[in-house]
């Protein structure tokens, strides 16, 4: 359940803390001060001092097997996650993540840290800006402004869904204009899914870490959902010591996500490389040309793509999308080869397709009779597996597709 304005500040003053605007100065005794357990500074601002910890990794740095090289940022990226035609540099982009009250957004939710990354002359440098009390937000919001100077585009990971929503409401409360509504915004979480769902189960931020970049966690991970326990706890005793973990938890979250757009950029801008070893990346990759309109390049991919160790199941949607676009290009005896290749598959789809272009363009109907026979056999064989609607659908289409072939072989016996 999303948290309430009112719920939210009930919960502060429960805790000790007053939110009122005379209140900047935690009223909470500090046993151990963000000061003393972070490494950063006090920076002045028109509505007072903000705690601003900053971390910078030299040109070169890698993050897992990716090196943070300065890349000239790919067209085809920016319009497969932003469906712009803008060109950026990457120096303009400025890597947005927060740590918040509540995991779930809503008007009540305050990011008490919000770390931005940038790619310098002299590196990496990633900017963590955190609020001791909630009387601080303006300095924060004021802060954040400051990074945004000369930014042409942030990128996210769900921050479309999340991070931007929220701090677009904390400048309205605080009575800001939102800084983001003319920015480029990379939200990299659906094309991440589009590029890795045929081999991850999860494209979460970490299991992109793991199975992309290969890049591990030190023990001072903090989960994402003990964070805005750390925080509320912090309010009430004024011990910082735990949000070490939550500082170095958002400080790498916004390393990889930068890792990620580097990835990402580099398969766009050349997806037809011979440096992609995973075939099931590949076939993501042709999948996405080809909803993009690059057909051409797709059916590079789907041809190389052929010859290559596939599971059955992606075997099968690689053999139907590509007999379907050379079946939309007239290509016909090209779209039945494909559907012919590794026939022991014996996929019920892959068998009525084929036994369309055997029927209608190449006029073979026996053979289209024989393959319609090989689905039924196929359909019965896994009606336990399939709903009944689906089998029954299934059922009824085969049948009259077999009975009219039937028609046909006589008439044409005759």
């Amino acid at each position: 359940m999303t948290d309430s304005p009112e719920s939210l500040a009930d919960r502060l003053r429960s805790l000790g803390v007053n939110t009122g605007a005379s209140s900047i100065k935690s009223r909470v005794i500090q046993k151990y001060r963000i000061e003393d357990v972070i490494q950063g500074n006090f920076e002045l601002s028109t509505y007072g001092d903000i705690f601003v910890r900053k971390v910078l990794v030299d040109n070169a740095y890698t993050h897992g097997n990716t090196i943070f090289d300065n890349a000239s940022i790919s067209k085809r990226l920016i319009q497969w996650s932003s469906k712009s035609n803008k060109s950026v540099d990457l120096s303009s982009i400025l890597f947005l993540d927060t740590e918040t009250t509540g995991l779930s957004g809503g008007t009540g939710t305050l990011p008490f840290l919000i770390g931005v990354g940038k790619f310098t002359s002299e590196g990496f440098l990633t900017s963590q800006i955190f609020i001791r009390n909630p009387a601080e937000e303006r300095a924060q919001l004021e802060q954040l402004n400051k990074y945004l100077v000369g930014i042409e585009a942030i990128a996210t990971y769900n921050g479309k869904a999340f991070d931007i929503p929220i701090l677009k409401t904390r400048y309205v409360i605080n009575g800001f204009q939102s800084p983001f509504e003319n920015l480029l915004h990379f939200d990299l979480l659906p094309l991440s899914r589009r590029i890795w769902k045929r081999r991850l189960e999860s494209r979460s931020l970490k299991d992109l870490e793991t199975n992309v970049l290969e890049f591990s966690r030190n023990q001072m991970e903090v989960p994402g959902w003990e964070i805005p326990v750390i925080y509320f706890n912090y309010l009430r005793s004024g011990d910082a010591r735990p949000l070490e973990g939550v500082f170095n938890h958002n400080a790498i979250d916004i390393q990889s996500l930068a890792a990620i757009f580097l990835v990402l950029n580099k398969l766009a801008a050349n997806p037809e490389t011979k440096s992609i070893e995973n075939t099931t990346d590949i076939l993501s990759l042709a999948i996405q040309l080809e909803t993009s309109g690059e057909i051409d390049k797709a059916l590079s991919l789907y041809e190389q793509l052929l010859s290559q160790e596939l599971p059955d199941r992606l075997f099968t949607e690689l053999q139907l999308r590509y007999s379907r676009i050379l079946k939309r290009n007239g290509d016909f005896e090209k779209a039945a080869n494909v559907l012919y290749h590794k026939e022991e598959l014996a996929d019920i789809q892959v068998m009525i397709q084929l036994a369309k272009v055997l029927e209608h363009q190449q006029k073979n109907l026996d053979a289209a009779l024989r393959y319609t026979e090989n689905a039924l056999e196929i359909l019965e064989s896994h009606a336990t597996d399939l709903s009944l609607t689906t089998y029954q659908f299934q059922k009824t289409d085969l049948e009259k597709r077999k009975s009219r072939l039937i028609q046909k072989l006589l008439s044409s016996n005759k």
